[in-house]
């Protein structure tokens, strides 16, 4: 339950702290006084939009702190699966600084606003006048009757196999998709696997294969060049070779003599040998040249079908055309594949739609086993709260087709008078019938849920006397289950809490604030006066005061 509350610098407020206990607290205040500003900074703390003009002082931080105490209500396992600290008390807080830029702790760890809802919506709901038109979804009614038939552990198995099959069905969708993309692309990626292998494009080096073609454009100037060389190191007459081996032999005859000339002798036979070298490394090439000179065309075709092959893909590499030859042989090898991972993902979707009918069918059978109970609750409710002719009446029907919430479809219905016939409460219902159907729908879920609290700001306007008397009853009767709080115009209401606040303006170093305080027994006789006559000290109206209150 909500325990604390502190809010400062937001709106009218300064500085404001405010206890909360158990049961059921009445806050009331003229028009203008500032209720609605303190349940403002209340929804603030809870996970609601900032609003900055709400923000007076610019020149100070803004926070709203609330404090709760979760003894009642287990929500251990919440804090550990989103890993939060967990404390009995725990506090979350809501700041704004002066940029207008807003963060959110709860626990002193800070948490993203999404976090922050999903907690808050677990501790406490704030119901106003203006939010009962979620009783005209029809997702409203299975929020009513899982409640009632304690569905909510199959709910939850049901929704987390239900967001499968749709993941199942999108992979499906997305898997036929890719399929019929590839049909229409195979023939096409075959044709150009096949210009890939018959390339052989694997075993090519191209830079090896440019050098030659290079060599065959300049075919005959090195041929001739090679050929010279070769005479001119092998050549009887004038061979570089014959000279340098009759000049190893001269001074290799004197080595003996001088040591200098020993060195010098070996140096001769070491240019010796490098020539021998360069002389048959020259033949070899010339061997080469003249044996593949018939291949060159073949070359000039290879490289030919590269270039091509590169400006169709639009690639400058040997590397990267492989990289395409390999997502083409990937995309070849998925369409094989692809048939049979069809096949499979439909065995699945066919497997969790029959689980999933089979608890749909369980749902859907618990929700109907509570409805006559519930309408009699809701009907008995009702006519306590001045509807005495009136009625509720749920229409609970099978579909074939698995949606979110099961194979029901259900539709409120109500009459209003009695001899008339039933209609969808959202067709002929007022806005106070509707005010008065949802607070005894509330009533009654009050006794089925793990809530907290819940905050009710004046859905009883409209209604007065003996109504309001019973509809202070009714959340009276909700206290015993959780804490209620209740802000009112009506003095009936009012005098129906445990614990009663008023909320006022007052002056403040020459500005006007909210604040608000406990009443006493003799302050709060005042109040409920004030509220019936406008007077507090009416001696009739303090006389009925303190009948209400006692």
């Amino acid at each position: 339950m909500l325990t604390k509350l502190k809010i400062n610098n937001y709106a009218l407020i300064d500085s404001l702290e405010i206890s909360f206990n158990k049961g059921m607290t009445s806050i009331t205040g003229e028009t203008g006084a500032g209720k609605s500003i303190i349940l403002g900074g209340l929804s603030m703390v809870l996970g609601s939009r900032v609003d900055n003009s709400k923000i007076i002082n610019k020149e100070k931080k803004c926070f709203v702190e609330a404090t709760f105490d979760l003894t009642d209500i287990y929500l251990k396992d919440y804090f550990r699966n989103n890993d939060l600290d967990y404390d009995e008390i725990t506090i979350i807080r809501r700041e704004v600084n002066q940029n207008g830029k807003s963060r959110a702790f709860i626990n002193d760890t800070p948490v993203k606003l999404d976090q922050l809802s999903d907690l808050t919506n677990r501790l406490i709901d704030v119901h106003s006048q203006f939010n009962n038109l979620s009783i005209l979804d029809s997702n409203f009614i299975f929020l009513i009757l899982d409640s009632l038939s304690k569905n909510q552990g199959i709910i939850k198995e049901y929704s987390n196999n239900f967001k499968s099959l749709k993941l199942l069905e999108k992979e499906l969708n997305d898997k036929i998709l890719l399929r019929d993309k590839l049909n229409s692309d195979l023939d096409y990626n075959k044709f150009l696997h096949d210009e890939f292998n018959n390339l052989e494009i694997d075993n090519i080096n191209l830079e090896e294969l440019q050098d030659k073609i290079k060599e065959a454009d300049d075919l005959d100037q090195i041929k001739d060049v090679l050929s010279i060389t070769i005479g001119h190191l092998d050549s009887e007459d004038v061979g570089v070779l014959d000279k340098l081996q009759d000049i190893s032999r001269n001074l290799n005859r004197l080595s003996n003599s001088s040591e200098r000339i020993s060195l010098l002798s070996i140096r001769v036979q070491t240019i010796i040998e490098e020539l021998n070298i360069i002389s048959s490394d020259t033949e070899s090439i010339l061997s080469d040249i003249d044996n593949n000179q018939e291949k060159i065309d073949d070359l000039r075709n290879i490289q030919d079908k590269i270039y091509s092959l590169q400006n169709k893909h639009r690639v400058n590499t040997i590397e990267e055309l492989l990289k395409i030859k390999n997502d083409i042989e990937s995309k070849i090898l998925t369409q094989n594949d692809i048939d049979n991972d069809i096949i499979k993902i439909e065995e699945s979707i066919r497997s969790l739609t029959l689980n999933l009918r089979e608890d749909a069918v369980k749902i859907h059978n618990k929700r109907k086993s509570v409805i006559p109970d519930f309408e009699k609750l809701m009907n008995k409710n009702l006519i306590e709260l001045g509807m005495e002719k009136s009625e509720i009446k749920i229409d609970l029907s099978e579909t074939e087709i698995i949606q979110k919430n099961g194979i029901s479809i259900g539709k409120l219905l109500f009459k209003s008078n009695k001899g008339s016939i039933y209609s969808e409460l959202k067709d002929i219902a007022s806005g106070g019938e509707i005010s008065r159907i949802m607070l005894s729908i509330k009533s009654i879920l009050s006794k089925y849920t793990k809530l907290a609290s819940i905050i009710f700001d004046e859905i009883d306007t409209g209604i007065s006397g003996s109504v309001s008397s019973k509809v202070g009853e009714l959340m009276k009767f909700m206290s015993q289950n959780m804490q209620v709080m209740v802000i009112t115009h009506t003095a009936q209401v009012a005098s129906k809490g445990d614990f009663h606040f008023k909320v006022f303006k007052r002056e403040h170093n020459d500005k006007i604030i909210t604040d608000i305080k406990l009443l006493s027994d003799k302050e709060r006789v005042n109040e409920i006066a004030e509220m019936l006559s406008g007077d507090k000290s009416n001696k009739s109206a303090n006389e009925l005061a303190n009948e209400l209150l006692n």
